[in-house]
């Protein structure tokens, strides 16, 4: 409903409306008839000028080009008499002679082809024959266009110097050169001084470089105004005529532009706007304030009479809201003159006598409604408790069932889905009200094997794989089942647990499938490795016989050279004879080394707990006995344990420890330790040395056999590690080394199974 209006402010602006528009209308259609007919009559006025002053100045423009031809005709004649032997006056003579018949020239200049005075005649006498010689008209825009274009041609403005007024030049073509009268401009400026009126109205005639050539004030003859930024006056001197509104010298004009048939130059007819429109807006300002008493009178009487009109609807209103207030309200003979307004205050009447009855009957039944709305109140209230009570309930349910990462539905006892939460939603879509076998499967029927069929049926729990295909996709979903009772414990539905178990689905395949590509893999790899060992058997048995039986003759044979023979031999013999023992030696160590290789490649792995602090230890010993005279020191963690084959970790020991007392022999105190420290949750096992180190760079080549990254300083065969590595390796671990020449060295290892073994000792 719009917003409430009384009836005064209605009727009142009903007048108003209805008396204000017609006069606006009809005071604008004035306005504008009266502002059309005035621009028409100024436009007329101004094109009758135009083409009056137009035709004049066209006319009197004829009487300098036939006195001019006169001019060139007689100065013609006179040279073919001359010519011809006749004998006549100069051209300066015959000239002035012509002129004096009409003194319409200031002067006269005959220019030859050349550009310089062939003759000279006006009131004021010729320059000398020096100065004429001297002056030259190659150069003037007049000249250029004459000789060129071959037709008459005006100049621009401008002040002549000999009478120091507004001239204007005409040229006429003249064998080559050109003839050429020079004009006062105030012959035009008064054939325009009658066009100025008391209205501000005015003709002006403008050069093509919008130079003033006639004006009313004469002062202003030859100056070159703002014209030619006026587009309309741009456009007559392009040819095009026309009536327009423009700004003149800062004042606003209507003007006429009419261009001259014969010449460039064009009439421009103005007429001020402001003076011309002067009577039209003392005509408007008339009609305002006319209007303006007409509107205050209309009024003032309408207000006055829409007062008596509204005064008896007031009085009822006033009635009216006495009687809302519970107020008695006395009857009245005539109310109001206006029969519509008295009858409608009988009815009031009416209407307020059964609205009293209706109050007497409506307070009785409030008595009774009163306890009524109290006992509804009392149920309302516990109504809202219990409300508020199933809200809480369920937005605890639903925050329940939200927060759940397995897809949860409720079904009942015919299958069909009745709620679900979202991550049920995400596995199968929507699916309330659907059947659960249209979600899943798509099927027309229940699944046999349908585990909440069954818990319906038993009343137990039960727990299904399904495959099932959604969108072209394949899952597999582990179904929980449950049924759902009620409080009398009657099987009314069945809860269902859903969770996407492909992946782990997919995963258990995937291992089936590399375990069954590994067994096969590690039948042929045990393949390779019985050929291998087999070989590496036959390696072995090769060097222990094929090699040690020839090395022992060299050995003995080279002994008793040494016990027998050394007496007969000089110096260098006997260095040669002790070269070769030397390196029988150092061969029979090398053939024991690779045996050992071989050994622990192929040696079966007897895994026990092994004691790591006492094998060191002991080595120690040995070390410290055989050579008693090093200052060394050995530091140990006590009691470092790890689960291996004791005897292949007494090698890795061996040669670890042995290396580090062998490289530390030249410092002045040897420091060995052994000890543990824990990377990634995994011990490491470390020894470290204080002696020569080595270069970081050839690390790699540290563990590979022959391998040395010393000199013949520090004896060896280059084995020690590879074996050592061959050993960690065996046992599924790593080993490493960090070291600075000059400083030391350490060997980090560690034991893959016995990591493994203590896992499983964790699990057991």
């Amino acid at each position: 409903m719009g917003q409430m209006v009384s009836i005064r402010k209605a009727l009142l602006s009903s007048v108003i409306l209805l008396t204000l528009l017609p006069m606006l209308t009809a005071v604008a259609l004035s306005v504008v008839m009266f502002h059309l007919d005035t621009s028409k009559r100024i436009r007329l006025e101004n094109k009758r000028v135009a083409q009056t002053v137009a035709t004049a100045v066209e006319l009197f423009l004829s009487r300098p080009v036939i006195l001019l031809q006169h001019i060139r005709d007689d100065v013609e004649h006179y040279a073919t008499s001359r010519h011809a032997g006749g004998g006549f006056g100069t051209l300066d003579t015959i000239m002035q002679s012509t002129m004096a018949i009409d003194p319409l020239f200031e002067s006269v200049l005959l220019i030859d082809a050349a550009g310089r005075p062939a003759g000279a005649a006006g009131p004021e006498a010729m320059p000398s024959e020096n100065v004429v010689k001297k002056q030259n008209f190659l150069d003037s825009e007049l000249f250029k266009k004459v000789t060129t274009d071959k037709r008459i041609v005006w100049s621009e403005p401008f002040v002549s110097l000999r009478s120091g007024e507004s001239v204007v030049s005409i040229g006429m073509p003249w064998k080559g050169g050109m003839i050429v009268g020079t004009m006062n401009l105030s012959y035009l400026c008064k054939m325009v001084e009658p066009t100025r009126t008391s209205l501000n109205a005015y003709a002006f005639i403008v050069s093509p470089e919008g130079r003033l050539l006639a004006h009313p004030d004469r002062a202003l003859v030859g100056e070159k105004e703002a014209f030619i930024s006026i587009p309309q006056i741009t456009s007559g001197l392009h040819g095009t005529s026309g009536t327009y509104a423009f700004t003149l010298t800062g004042r606003k004009v209507i003007g006429t532009v009419l261009p001259f048939d014969h010449n460039d130059w064009v009439i421009v007819s103005v007429h001020d706007k402001e003076q011309s429109f002067a009577a039209l807006y003392r005509l408007e300002r008339l009609l305002a304030l006319l209007a303006v008493a007409v509107l205050a009178a209309a009024l003032f009487f309408a207000y006055r009479r829409v007062a008596k009109i509204t005064a008896p609807v007031r009085a009822m209103s006033h009635a009216s809201r006495k009687l809302a207030g519970g107020e008695i309200v006395p009857a009245s003979g005539t109310f109001s003159a206006y029969s519509e307004i008295h009858e409608l205050y009988e009815n009031f009447q009416k209407m307020s006598a059964a609205v009293s009855q209706r109050e007497q009957a409506l307070q009785e039944r409030n008595e009774e409604l009163a306890l009524t709305e109290k006992e509804l109140r009392n149920q309302v209230a516990a109504y809202w408790r219990t409300n508020d009570e199933l809200v809480a309930e369920k937005v605890k349910l639903e925050s329940i069932l939200a927060s759940m990462g397995e897809g949860l539905s409720i079904q009942d006892r015919n299958y069909r889905v009745v709620l679900q939460n979202d991550a049920h939603r995400k596995l199968v879509g929507n699916a309330v009200g659907k059947y659960c076998y249209e979600a899943y499967n798509h099927n027309s029927a229940v699944c046999k094997d349908c585990p909440l069929r069954l818990a319906m049926e038993d009343g137990g729990d039960h727990v299904r794989v399904r495959h099932v295909a959604i969108g072209g996709k394949e899952f597999f979903f582990e179904i929980t089942a449950s049924p759902l009772r009620n409080a009398q414990e009657e099987v009314v539905g069945g809860i269902e647990v859903v969770r996407d178990v492909t992946s782990r689905v997919k995963a258990d395949q995937e291992i089936r499938r590399l375990n069954e590509e590994l067994d096969d893999r590690v039948r042929e790899r045990t393949a390779e490795l019985e050929m291998v060992n087999r070989e590496l058997e036959s390696f072995s048995y090769s060097v222990s016989h094929d090699l040690r039986a020839p090395l022992r003759h060299i050995s003995s044979f080279s002994q008793i050279l040494e016990n027998d023979y050394a007496a007969g031999l000089d110096s260098e013999g006997r260095h040669y004879l002790s070269r070769i023992i030397a390196g029988c030696s150092k061969m029979e160590l090398l053939i024991d080394d690779l045996l050992g290789l071989a050994r622990v490649t192929r040696r079966e792995l007897r895994m026990t707990r092994v004691n790591l602090s006492r094998i060191v230890n002991a080595i120690a010993v040995s070390l410290r006995e055989r050579e008693p005279e090093r200052r060394a020191s050995f530091r140990v963690e006590d009691d470092l344990e790890a689960y291996g084959d004791e005897r292949l970790l007494e090698v890795l020991l061996s040669n670890l420890v042995g290396n580090a007392w062998k490289y530390a022999a030249q410092k002045p105190e040897t420091v060995v330790e052994f000890g543990c420290l824990t990377l990634d949750a995994r011990p490491v096992y470390f020894i470290r040395d204080n002696g020569a180190g080595f270069d970081m760079n050839y690390a790699d080549k540290l563990f590979a056999p022959f391998q040395r990254l010393h000199g013949t300083e520090f004896d060896g065969t280059g084995i020690g590690l590879a074996i050592a590595q061959r050993v960690v390796h065996r046992h599924g671990g790593r080993i490493w080394a960090e070291a600075v020449e000059g400083e030391g060295a350490t060997f980090y290892f560690t034991l893959g199974r016995e990591e493994a073994r203590l896992q499983a000792a964790a699990e057991g």
